[in-house]
């Protein structure tokens, strides 16, 4: 069954949505390596969310890989750094 895409976020809420879930997904990655959210599976989510992917390599300068299905979304944090790039001071 196909889910019909939610109401858009306002501006403001979106700003707030990628702050505020870049952090989680950011701590998430750091304690766990992977991490699987399953209600990620509407395009407008998924987009959404791989702008706080991509938000999260750029704090933690290490590369985020999504992988994206009709069930959710799968996130992992690879243990290289960016090239070109020094860790970050909240890396382990």
């Amino acid at each position: 069954m196909e889910r019909r895409e939610p109401t858009p976020f306002t501006p403001d809420e979106k700003a707030r949505f990628v702050v505020s879930m870049s952090e989680w997904l950011a701590k998430e990655l750091l304690e766990k390596g992977s991490t699987r959210l399953a209600g990620v599976d509407t395009p407008g989510n998924q987009a959404n969310f791989q702008e706080v992917a991509t938000r999260v390599s750029a704090m933690l300068q290490r590369k985020v890989i999504t992988v994206s299905s009709s069930h959710g979304m799968t996130f992992e944090l690879v243990n290289e750094q960016i090239p070109g790039q020094e860790r970050s001071a909240i890396t382990p």
